[in-house]
């Protein structure tokens, strides 16, 4: 100890102090020698209370932990040029006095230049612990649906088919029966599901691994369902997409606004959908447009160039988000270039079976080649209901600007 005029109380207090310190950084081989010796020192007491046993103890516990953390300091790293410099600051009053006396001396310069035939890396590295995934696609779909639970394979809805007829009757008259029909409809729950084997040792050697792994088999299955509320076929195991024939939207009629609209462009397309589908008793919420045809739709000018569409100004929610004729845009590139959804989004029913889960066992001959399988998977059941259809319109802007563009 740098003080033998310690007492054993003081001693234990200045090693708990300098255990901590050390620890806080990576301890070197040198660290542990030294708080060896002061132990040593400590052990070597002649008389001993049991409370200073028990912190001798406990220090050696403390020192076998620490010395599994060891590492060699780092040599500095000094180019020829810093190594004179440094040599020739150490050596000053040397070379002064070799000078005076008409002498010279020798300086010992060591360089630990690192040159371009070095072939390892880590001297070389600051690690960045943050890993550089690959950009996954924005979400919106089914955020804005209406959600829930399912404990079933298929989700069956009864559907009106026919109303009530009704007739005005005369005096006397026989009066008109009504005949309402319904039928059973069934949509059945599919499965999304993406796994990955991995090397046991690559996930004990690399502790984030399995983080990343399990981060990005969750994010390859979200954005599937992402793309298939949308895209989906219906066929081969798949949900049925808005936007994909099997679900069977509406396309935009023009009606009253066929060749009628003066210098016609996205924004009155949209608006002329919205007229459609207020027309058949619903209300429009969302706009759903690629995140191109949104750029389009805030540059298209006048021919004086000014904009049609004010970009530049806050929307009446002020919260960021574009909206068009009060319906809020939805950004997605999932949505083809050039096409557009215009609809009721809380007419979408999306019911999971099985909600995003992950799983970890082994498959095949995993055990004998010591690999782990995760897999993630979920199930669910996408659609609208048939009287509910109305409630969309799905079309391409360049044929539905050219339906109402007036000549």
């Amino acid at each position: 100890m740098e003080n033998t005029n310690l007492t054993p109380e003081e001693v234990v207090e200045k090693l708990n102090n300098t255990f901590a310190e050390k620890m806080q950084n990576v301890p070197t081989n040198a660290d542990v020698d030294a708080l060896k010796s002061d132990l040593e020192s400590l052990k070597n007491l002649e008389s001993k209370s049991q409370e200073l046993e028990k912190s001798i103890a406990k220090f050696e516990g403390k020192l076998e932990a620490m010395a599994e953390k060891t590492v060699e300091p780092k040599v500095e790293k000094l180019s020829l040029g810093q190594s004179v410099a440094k040599a020739y600051e150490k050596n000053l009053d040397a070379i002064k006095d070799a000078v005076e006396k008409g002498g010279k001396m020798s300086l010992n310069i060591k360089t630990t230049t690192i040159t371009n035939d070095y072939t390892g890396d880590f001297a070389l590295t600051d690690f960045d612990s943050e890993v550089d995934r690959t950009v996954r696609k924005r979400y919106g779909i089914l955020e804005n649906v209406n959600t829930g639970q399912t404990g079933s394979k298929f989700v069956t809805y009864v559907q009106q088919t026919a109303d009530s007829n009704t007739g005005w009757t005369a005096e006397g008259g026989a009066k008109t029966e009504g005949e309402p029909t319904w039928s059973e409809i069934s949509e059945e729950v599919k499965k999304i599901a993406s796994y990955v084997k991995v090397s046991k040792e690559m996930l004990d050697d690399l502790s984030f691994i399995r983080g990343e792994i399990n981060n990005d088999l969750m994010e390859g299955v979200r954005e599937s369902i992402e793309d298939a509320l949308l895209n989906g076929t219906g066929a081969t195991g798949q949900i049925k997409g808005l936007i994909n024939a099997s679900m069977g939207l509406p396309t935009f009629g023009a009606g009253s606004f066929a060749l009628a609209i003066q210098d016609a462009n996205i924004t009155d397309v949209i608006r002329c959908v919205k007229a459609q589908i207020e027309g058949a008793n619903f209300t429009p919420t969302h706009v759903v447009l690629n995140p191109e045809d949104i750029a389009f739709l805030q540059l298209t000018k006048a021919s004086d160039g000014a904009y049609t569409y004010p970009m530049f100004l806050p929307n009446q929610a002020g919260d960021g988000e574009m909206i068009v004729a009060g319906m809020r845009v939805i950004s997605s590139t999932y949505m083809p270039v050039g096409d557009y959804l215009v609809g009721d989004m809380s007419k979408v029913t999306v019911k999971f079976r099985d909600d995003m889960n992950l799983s970890v066992g082994l498959d095949s001959d995993d055990f004998t080649k010591n690999m782990i399988t995760i897999l993630a998977e979920a199930r669910l059941v996408s659609y609208v209901k048939n009287n509910q259809k109305p409630a969309f319109v799905y079309g391409d802007i360049a044929t539905d600007v050219a339906l109402i563009l007036k000549p």
